[in-house]
């Protein structure tokens, strides 16, 4: 009975210091108190123990067995071994270590202080601790969609210096496009496909890293992280409640470990990046001869640009490729018109300068060797009871422009510390410092959408007298745009054991993002291509402007959580956890913009005029909490139980609606470990199936979105404000104008969002080869939509309410094979996925194609199917304003036309699908559609990725591929069609090939065809619109309506990375004192198979959402990367 006093009085001993030391977190928190707040933890829980064990695990020939399972015996601490097979772990005296690897017979040792297992080959499972929720499970007992990534294939052995972009093709149902190759800009990530319709995040998974969310990972060093997992189902996610609808990526950062002595990593990369796709001009006297025909065929017979008029620009621009050979001009000084036998690059008629030099736009503009470099360096080491990780990484990219190219860097420092106050009591404390500053060179318009807009003679890129044309001119002297971003993470955590089995965590974290930028406009000096070439030319406005933004985001997260673990009479294995959470964000924006600088020696806001001036100011805050518990319950690890469940509340719901309960539970059966399989164990070593339903809240649907707010007004255009009726324009006091609140919907609530997953894991040979395979159902019922439609009495939109359902249904495979030949180790992976999203449920009785309505197919792409290009003899003559009368029997497209087009020979014929025998839309809706049809969707379909690789005495080489199966676009782009607008006198070398249509010498009279069925394109019309959908049918479009001839199939497959690298024999590193050292070679975006290849633009950039004419390919390419770099460890 003394003894059993002791023991509860040293277990409530425990438990008052861990209330007290929790209680400094709490009172953290007391600004939180007031609101809900929420969001996730996840903290892998190692137990604190009393000795530390330093162990190596090789294999029976004495070869170190990389990524072994080393896990303490009854509970979830467990460890994986390093590239050398070894492995620090700390227990409790007298535990039990199981260790384990795939193809090898587990083992069962007692801890010592230092140990080395020798691990037979066998046909038991592995016991892999993968990360999850508030914890860590054994692989074997998942019963969730869980994947864990492949660090050493991901990360550790290419280069990387974007997490987000290191995940593509990692996992199978994550899904990660990229919009273009900016250096700054980021890439979007969708977990299992579209989720919801009813914010521009539209289904965005949660980010947390080490226990906190984290909304951009780009901040993050990739050599400092130490695990990925990924959650796709509602039973993996549902413990994060709120933000995690749409799965979670748990990311975990290397932290303090105890060692036996120092440890220093250095490891470094440089490389040089080219683009993968670019544009051509076809040669100048083409462009000009193709820009006559197209004004022509639309009755223009004058064709000017900036007072050079083709008709008499052609004969120059035909002498000067005569002169040249068909060579490109590089920059260099322009040199005027001499005679008809040199005719230098630029002439004056009439006093305007007519420039025909065909300039090598790609060659002047972009690097075929744009720069980069990273550098890693990181410690770890123990002093006493204390353990510490400290690291430090740098980033610096360039992008591709070879005038002034914009500039990236990147710096990290983290500190990691922990120390065990007693043996059952852990502390620490974690700081985690980023930067990224990025700047460019601040112009009005896109340098990539100018140089590509009006032809290669059009933007001389040379110099005359010493002064650079226009854009290059803007490009040298422009003032640097600056964005100057900072994060900064601070963290506190405790870990304790109370009782046997009972451990009880409790972190809070402070982060504070701060983004400052600004530029200033100055005055730039240059020849303006539209006025005379000399003297020197202001070629930008007279009004210098300076402009400075600030914004500032603080987050507070709390949490605590306690955690049981026991087995009954052997065979029953329990695991209880509860918890809590809360978070608060609170954000502020500050901008202020001044035109005319006193002294452009002087850029400050408070030494410009007044006059423009324009100052906004905002200020946002949500919060949110949780409740969160979980039961895991296994029967001799064959019969698998989980159950999970969040009550979450929310601060941007109505006080009624603030808080939910939201559910789910998943089941796992493990067949191959009941006696009937034995007989099978030989071939099929693990089979086991799985099983989960559950119910997610998203309360990603913006602030405020339930109240009646009334917003002012900006207009910045002078035409467009409001002044007094005695004002008298620009010294008038304008007045303030606001905007009638919208109507909303007071019952707005959360969207709930209910998923089902079945799964089957299965291991053959000895578990070389893997098979995983799930398929999933997901539900947004209550998604937010468009009420019942109002009376047009009403005077106003029907507000959001939860009246929407969407449906998104997929499945995943995965396969992974690996095996070893003596000293040859060789791995392969496969990994495809596939999903489709549906509308089932959204109010919009008219059905109209251009929104969404219930059936409606998400990402579908409606339009015309092309027939081929009509003939003269489809024709029998034409009327008195121009249109072509058609033959009996073939169906008329006037519907279609907008003077002055009239489709006639060599133009695009549809095919009449509804046998009207005239081609329409009908009235545009899903149920009177007349000719149109879906042709495509532009979600990605079948997206697949492959790894082959291996070692062999030190050298080691991996293959990685990465594809779409399925994925259309309509674009809407100049480099897809010629002529289109902004972009209208445009012809681009892949254009050449269309139906022409012949001219007398004033362009005035056509003196025939060359229709040929196998051009790529129709006869040339300028300023086609080619609408990005068809509702009514907007006429404009021409022949470029949306159509299946022009659908660009954005499907691919990629060589991602090659990287090969070979690691120096310790013998001859040892004497230098180096542990080990790695030096590699890398490739990135290497080979490229493309349906669409005929376009200058890679498959990778988004599928068009929000691209406008002038954007889609004309801006900046992704690149392909040469790369080395070494790794050292000392």
């Amino acid at each position: 009975m003394n003894e059993d006093r002791k023991k509860r009085g040293l277990a409530h001993s425990k438990f008052l210091t861990v209330v007290a030391m929790s209680a400094l977190f709490l009172s953290s928190g007391n600004v939180m108190a007031t609101q809900v707040a929420s969001d996730n933890v996840l903290e892998v829980t190692e137990q604190l123990q009393s000795i530390n064990v330093t162990g190596l695990v090789v294999d029976a020939t004495g070869e170190p067995i990389i990524g072994a399972s080393v896990v303490e015996k009854g509970t979830t601490n467990g460890i994986v071994t390093d590239i050398d097979g070894k492995f620090i772990l700390s227990v409790k005296t007298g535990a039990i270590l199981k260790i384990s690897f795939v193809g090898y017979q587990p083992q069962e040792v007692k801890a010592t202080p230092t140990m080395k297992i020798v691990l037979k080959e066998d046909t038991e499972l592995l016991d892999e601790v993968v990360v999850v929720g508030y914890g860590v499970q054994k692989k074997a007992n998942l019963t969730g969609a869980v994947t864990t990534v492949d660090l050493n294939k991901t990360m550790a052995g290419r280069p990387q210096q974007d997490v987000s972009k290191a995940l593509q093709g990692a996992v199978p149902g994550l899904s990660i496009t990229t919009e273009n190759g900016d250096i700054n800009g980021n890439a979007s990530m969708r977990i299992r496909g579209v989720g919801t319709l009813s914010n521009s995040e539209k289904s965005n998974p949660l980010i947390v890293v080490d226990g906190v969310p984290m909304d951009d990972i780009s901040f993050l060093n990739t050599q400092d992280i130490e695990s990925i997992s990924v959650l796709k189902d509602a039973a993996s996610t549902s413990i994060y409640g709120t933000r995690a609808a749409f799965g979670v990526i748990l990311i975990n950062t290397k932290s303090a470990k105890p060692t036996e002595k120092v440890t220093i990593n250095y490891s470094n990369n440089f490389a040089w990046d080219q683009a993968t796709y670019l544009p051509n001009f076809s040669d100048v006297p083409t462009q000009l001869r193709s820009a006559l025909e197209a004004k022509a065929n639309a009755n223009q017979y004058e064709v000017e640009l900036f007072g050079m008029y083709f008709d008499k620009l052609l004969p120059y621009a035909e002498k000067w490729a005569q002169q040249n050979g068909g060579r490109k001009l590089k920059y260099g000084e322009m040199r005027p018109y001499q005679s008809d036998s040199n005719v230098g690059d630029y002439t004056i008629i009439d006093g305007t300068p007519y420039y025909y030099a065909d300039w090598d736009v790609q060659d002047i503009y972009y690097s075929k060797a744009a720069p980069s470099q990273s550098h890693n360096l990181s410690v770890q080491g123990s002093s006493g009871k204390t353990n510490y990780y400290l690291s430090f990484g740098y980033d610096e990219k360039e992008g591709i422009m070879k005038v002034r190219p914009d500039e990236l860097k990147k710096y990290n420092v983290s500190v990691n510390v922990t120390t065990n106050l007693y043996d059952w009591l852990q502390v620490g404390a974690r700081v985690n410092y980023s930067r990224k500053a990025y700047q460019r060179p601040d112009i009005y318009s896109s340098t990539y959408q100018t140089l590509w807009r009006w032809g290669s003679f059009f933007i001389p890129s040379g110099t005359i007298d010493g002064y650079d044309t226009r854009l290059m001119a803007m490009r040298k002297q422009a003032s640097d745009r600056k964005e100057i971003t900072d994060l900064t993470r601070m963290n506190a955590f405790l870990k304790a054991e109370i009782i046997k089995g009972l451990t009880l965590n409790a972190d809070f974290t402070y982060a504070i993002q701060n983004l400052n930028s600004g530029s200033e406009d100055f005055s730039v000096y240059g020849i303006n291509w539209s006025g005379m070439p000399v003297p020197s030319y202001i070629v930008t406005k007279s009004n210098s402007a300076i402009w400075r933004d600030n914004s500032k985001q603080n987050t507070w997260t709390l949490n605590a959580y306690a955690n049981y673990a026991k087995t009954f009479a052997k065979s029953h294995n329990l695991n209880v956890m509860v918890g809590a959470n809360a978070e608060e964000v609170d954000y502020t924006y500050l901008y202020g913009y001044r035109k005319g600088l006193y002294d452009e020696a002087y850029p400050e806001l408070n030494l410009a005029s007044q006059d423009g001036q324009q100052i906004n100011w905002s200020h946002t805050s949500r919060a949110s909490a949780g409740y969160f518990g979980r039961i895991n319950y296994d029967y001799k690890g064959i019969y698998l139980l989980e159950v999970n469940g969040r009550y979450d509340g929310s601060s941007r719901f109505p006080h009624n609606d603030k808080w939910a309960f939201f559910p789910s539970a998943s089941i796992g059966y493990r067949f191959s470990e009941e006696a009937y399989f034995a007989p099978l164990k030989k071939v099929i070593s693990n089979a086991k199936f799985r099983a989960s339903y559950g119910e997610i809240g998203n309360e990603a649907i913006g602030n405020y979105m339930f109240e009646e707010l009334i917003s002012q007004r900006e207009n910045t255009s002078a035409t467009g404000y409001i002044y007094w009726v005695d004002g008298n324009g620009a010294n008038a006091n304008r007045l303030t104008q606001y905007n009638m609140p919208k109507l909303v919907s007071k019952s707005l609530t959360w969207e709930r969002i209910r998923t089902t997953d079945i799964g089957l894991d299965l291991g053959f040979l000895n578990n070389e080869l893997t098979v995983g395979f799930d398929w999933y159902q997901r539900e947004n019922r209550d998604m937010l939509a468009p009420a019942q439609v109002l009376p047009n009495s009403v005077g106003a939109t029907a507000p959001y309410d939860n009246a929407g359902t969407l449906r998104t249904r997929g499945w995943e495979l995965n396969l992974d094979w690996h095996h070893k030949f003596g000293e040859f180790n060789v791995y392969a992976n496969f990994n495809l996925s596939d999903s489709k999203t549906k509308v089932t449920k959204w109010n919009n009785d008219t059905k109209l194609l251009s929104s969404y309505f219930s059936g409606k197919t998400y990402g579908d792409i409606w339009g015309f199917e092309t027939d081929r290009y009509f003939e003269e003899s489809d024709f029998t003559g034409q009327n008195a304003d121009g249109s072509w009368i058609y033959k009996s029997g073939v169906a008329s497209q006037s519907a279609l036309e907008r003077a002055p087009f009239h489709y006639g020979p060599g133009d695009i014929k549809f095919k009449d699908l509804d046998g009207s025998g005239a081609i329409d839309g009908g009235k545009g809706t899903a149920d009177d559609h007349g000719d149109l049809k879906v042709i495509g969707n532009s979600l990605p379909r079948y997206e697949y990725s492959f790894h082959l690789g291996g070692s062999w005495k030190g050298i080691d080489l991996d293959l990685f591929f990465q594809g779409v199966g399925k994925r259309s676009d309509w674009t809407i782009a100049s480099l897809n069609f010629p002529m289109m607008r902004s972009a209208d006198l445009a012809v681009y070398e892949h254009q050449s090939s269309y139906n022409r249509v012949f001219y007398s010498d004033d362009w005035k009279t056509i003196t025939g065809y060359d229709i040929n069925q196998g051009n790529t394109y129709p006869r040339l019309y300028p300023g086609n619109e080619a609408k990005g959908t068809v509702s009514g049918i907007a006429n404009g479009s021409n022949n470029y309506y949306p159509q299946s001839r022009y659908l660009t199939d954005m499907s691919y497959l990629r060589l991602k990375n090659v990287t090969v690298g070979y690691t120096l024999p310790k013998e001859w590193t040892r004497k230098a004192f180096i542990e080990k050292a790695r030096i590699y070679f890398s490739g990135s975006n290497l080979f490229l198979l493309y349906k669409g290849s005929d376009l200058p633009v890679d498959p990778e950039i988004s599928t068009g959402d929000g691209l406008t004419s002038a954007g889609w390919g004309r801006t900046a390419p992704i690149t392909r990367t040469f790369s080395f770099g070494i790794q050292v460890t000392l």
